[in-house]
């Protein structure tokens, strides 16, 4: 890192320490209990105090002009061809940093010059196998490899990874070689999810990379880790810190991008999201699948369905037993597939097999019973001739 390089980031983390410090800006942090949506939020709140000219939040509550302010930058966003959802995400934050801090704006007038958006908005596209496949092809990491079997097996949103971050103590063994593991643990909206022997294989992979380059793994290791060292504000190397949302959003991005992956542009967003389209191709495959129960189905989505959500509770088994009818379909690999197919087979086999048996053990105990009773009645005729 060069001198000049090092200087923009210890200045660009001063102003950052600064805005934090803003009463403004506390006040609306109180609001925001949610890291990644506070993220996201800061994001848009940054952006919007670029284009004031303000050096801080207060200085925005304080304005007489943030009416005028506010209708200046949707209308700008308009004219650069922003859609209208996206204007209404980063002005989100932004409306309630005000209401935070009591400051009145006429949200009506701002929300009526957000322009309608026509036409298919974007990232409604899953994933297919053979897009999974290209990735899987594009990249020799074994942990970028463990994060998209992740993913596409769990069907996880990219904030699952750190709220909180999920550890190795979230992993539970389960039947047909498959993984538990617990989302959102310890929160109202904690569910389980499951990976699939192929998932399970490419994680444990990952597992043995990390213990051989040196890391001593426990339960209270991330199950996803940074590959390179941090340095702390003393100078101190921090090694093996978890992956953070934003290392998520960069690894998946960069992938989908050399794996080649065809997309289509629709304004600023692609058909498939480099995250939700895993999300939308889990979902897709747990809803055709008439067998699996669709109220399950929701849970392993972290859907909340209604009154569904706030009273069904299944268990880890029950929902396991609806997720193992999807593994087939889940699983990427066609030699993976072809030998979850010949098990099943023999496990069919094997069933047919011992119900016949048991059906011919069930005839000859009924034989017995029969040769007994007719036993029984010669006897008593005998004796009463």
């Amino acid at each position: 890192m060069t001198l000049a390089s090092s200087l923009k980031q210890v200045s660009n983390e001063v102003k950052a320490i600064e805005l934090e410090e803003c009463r403004s800006y506390k006040i609306f942090k109180k609001a925001v209990p949610n890291q990644v949506t506070l993220h996201n939020y800061n994001y848009s709140l940054k952006e919007f105090l670029r284009y004031t000219n303000f050096t801080n939040y207060d200085q925005v509550c304080q304005s007489d002009k943030i009416q005028e302010i506010l209708e200046n930058w949707i209308m700008d966003l308009s004219d650069k061809q922003i859609k209208g959802n996206t204007i209404r995400t980063k002005l989100s934050p932004v409306e309630l940093l005000l209401d935070m801090n009591r400051i009145v704006v006429y949200k009506k007038i701002l929300h009526k010059l957000i322009p309608k958006d026509n036409g298919i908005a974007g990232g409604g596209m899953p994933f297919t196998n053979e897009d999974i496949k290209q990735m899987l092809e594009s990249t020799k990491k074994l942990r970028t490899k463990a994060l998209v079997h992740f993913i596409a097996s769990t069907g996880i949103r990219p904030s699952a990874i750190i709220d909180p971050i999920l550890r190795r103590s979230h992993l539970v063994e389960m039947s047909n070689d498959c993984l538990a593991i617990r989302i959102y643990d310890n929160s109202p909206e904690g569910y389980w999810a499951f990976l699939t022997p192929e998932a399970k294989k490419a994680l444990n992979r990952y597992f043995t990379a990390r213990k051989i380059n040196g890391e001593t793994l426990t339960d209270e290791s991330p199950i996803f880790v940074n590959e390179y060292d941090k340095i702390d504000k003393d100078g101190n190397k921090i090694k093996f810190s978890h992956l953070t949302y934003d290392n998520l959003a960069t690894i998946m991005d960069d992938l989908v991008q050399h794996a080649g992956i065809k997309r289509s542009k629709t304004g600023n967003r692609y058909d498939k999201a480099v995250v939700y389209g895993f999300r939308k191709r889990f979902n897709t495959i747990l809803k055709i699948n008439n067998e699996i129960n669709s109220n399950i189905a929701e849970k392993l989505m972290a859907h909340k369905n209604g009154l569904d959500g706030t009273y069904f509770k299944p268990t880890r088994e029950e929902c396991f037993t609806e997720f193992k009818k999807a593994i087939l379909d889940l699983t990427i690999d066609d030699s993976q597939r072809k030998t979850i197919e010949n098990e099943s087979l023999k496990k069919d086999k094997t069933e047919l097999e011992n119900a016949l048996l048991d059906k011919e053990r069930l005839r000859e105990d009924v034989e017995i019973l029969k040769l007994q009773v007719k036993r029984i009645r010669e006897s008593k005729e005998e004796d009463n001739p």
